[in-house]
């Protein structure tokens, strides 16, 4: 009896032991993307939307998310002064505040975020971008570049599969940037990556004369080693190394901000080599559903704001629009009964909904900053508008009133 609870014992630990190693293995990306970038005059430029408008912004590995004066004005944002200053020489700020809304793709998002606002900069008037995006938003997710395809992965909460786990190594984020671990000469230093930087490796003057790495040196970054890496001392009185952008095109490198840690590894080891097509995402109208619109379909099919304050529909039947977020508990709440609603009225009224995180003009042209708010928008009648989550009886009471 004894030998057989000790074996019963022996196989419960077995498959407690099976399940944890399993568990292990099985790890998986809940979300992960594939999206190109472009390069101007040398600097990678991302898409990204910010208080609710899309625009091209600045990669950099060292900043914070910031927006051009023009930016901040455009998105309507309440902005505080500051006397703070930026992480990197070469700009200025005017001030501080929080975007509602923040999106890179489909993986990268936050309810609010962050901001700085800069005051004239030669370099974003030059790109022609709305700001930049530091590695604080990437937190909670691993960005992956590939500068032979030019595109970012972004994945969560794991790194992309074909990321070797051997080719890791340590990275903090710190005041000043990603601080990564590698080895010069067989030494592990310290070194900020910095996507503005053209030389691979640029050593503090301490660094430099401890190292005594001459013109060129071994540079090992994760498990992989170069040879004859060109290497230039700080000029003036520089606190730390840095690694520059050139290096990237070496090799991949994941950047997983969160856990601090950063991956490293050659091309053409398993990663896509197709280039993802990117299409614009056409509106298709179901009748019977809650169809979720952007301002570029409002103005063409629902209203047109921008040229009258009073409400004329362009359709020929009534609609309401539900404007919501993905964080409204309330918003949420109401959503089966708008698609119930929906599918009871499906010949008579077109139903819409704005995410007002995505759409920042339209949140402010309605002043949709208290959601769920509903708009009752009949064909010659005008429109009405109610803040809060109603009952099904009176929601439809509209309705049937609109339809009178």
């Amino acid at each position: 009896m004894m030998m057989k609870i000790k074996l019963l014992h022996s196989l419960g630990l077995g498959l407690l032991l099976l399940c944890t190693t399993s568990a292990v293995f099985a790890q998986a990306n809940l979300n992960q993307e594939v999206l190109p970038y472009q390069e101007r005059d040398g600097y990678m430029i991302i898409r990204a939307n910010v208080g609710g408008t899309e625009g091209d912004f600045l990669l950099d590995s060292r900043g914070a998310v910031g927006l051009t004066e023009a930016a901040a004005v455009k998105r309507q944002l309440k902005i505080s002064k500051t006397l703070d200053t930026y992480s990197r020489a070469g700009y200025e700020l005017s001030g501080k505040g929080r975007a509602p809304g923040f999106f890179i793709g489909n993986v990268v998002y936050s309810k609010d975020i962050s901001v700085v606002v800069f005051k004239a900069s030669p370099l974003l008037e030059k790109l022609k971008v709305d700001g930049v995006i530091g590695f604080n938003a990437f937190i909670g997710t691993v960005l992956t570049l590939n500068t032979k395809l030019k595109t970012m992965t972004l994945s969560s909460p794991y790194r992309p599969d074909y990321m070797k786990l051997n080719n890791r190594q340590e990275a903090k984020l710190k005041t000043g940037g990603l601080f990564m671990d590698i080895l010069v000469n067989g030494k592990t230093i310290k070194a900020v990556a910095d996507f503005y930087q053209d030389q691979p490796l640029v050593l503090t003057a301490t660094d430099f004369d401890l190292l005594q790495p001459g013109k060129t040196a071994e540079l090992k970054l994760a498990n992989q080693n170069f040879e004859k890496i060109p290497v230039v001392k700080a000029a003036g009185d520089q606190a730390f190394n840095v690694l520059g952008k050139s290096i990237l095109k070496q090799g991949m490198i994941s950047f997983d901000v969160g856990r601090g840690k950063y991956y490293f590894q050659p091309f053409n080891n398993g990663e896509d080599q197709t280039v993802p097509v990117v299409k614009k995402e056409t509106m298709a109208i179901v009748p019977g559903k809650i169809n979720p619109v952007d301002r570029a379909y409002f103005l063409k099919h629902i209203y047109d704001y921008k040229a009258g304050k009073e409400w004329k529909a362009i359709g020929d039947k009534p609609v309401v629009i539900d404007f919501w977020a993905t964080w409204c508990g309330p918003c949420l709440k109401l959503m089966p009964v708008m698609e119930e609603l929906a599918a009871k009225y499906k010949d008579r009224v077109v139903f819409y909904k704005v995410n007002v995180d995505k759409e920042g003009e339209l949140r402010q042209v309605f002043d949709a900053n208290a959601i769920p708010l509903l708009i009752f928008g009949s064909v010659n009648n005008g429109a009405v508008r109610e803040v809060g989550g109603d009952t099904k009886e009176k929601i439809e009471a509209r309705i049937l009133k609109m339809l009178q």
